[in-house]
């Protein structure tokens, strides 16, 4: 009788070790499992958080009109000339001369005639 104890309370425990160890195993699975989700949330918010920035960043010159924004009143007609390159029409008048560049919604630079230097300038 004795011995029938000994086997049943051994079973016992060992049919709780087995299912501690099957719990065991199962929530380890599950923390594996979360912890993958999490990483991969994380490079996604990372991934969006990357897009967010580029679209919120500000929005650079376009190429066309980099060498605009360099103009300074009182550059040489040279200066321009090396920045924005010949101009398609220059029209003189007494006090002042204007290159235009391109058509007619073109840029235009304005230059004194006598020191033949910027007054004002229109980028395109």
């Amino acid at each position: 009788m004795i011995a029938h104890r000994y086997l049943f309370a051994l079973s016992v425990l060992l049919f709780a070790s087995n299912g501690q160890a099957f719990a065991q195993s199962s929530a380890e699975s599950r923390v594996d499992k979360l912890e993958e989700t999490v990483r991969i949330l994380e490079r996604r918010v990372d991934t969006l958080e990357d897009q967010l920035r580029q679209r919120n960043a500000a929005p650079s010159i376009p190429p066309d009109k980099v060498n605009w924004r360099r103009l300074q009143k009182g550059l040489s007609e040279a200066d321009v000339e090396r920045l924005l390159g010949s101009p398609t029409k220059v029209d003189a008048f007494g006090s002042f001369t204007i290159w235009h560049y391109g058509d007619q919604d073109g840029g235009e630079v304005e230059f004194d005639a006598n020191s033949r230097t910027v007054q004002g300038w229109h980028e395109p």
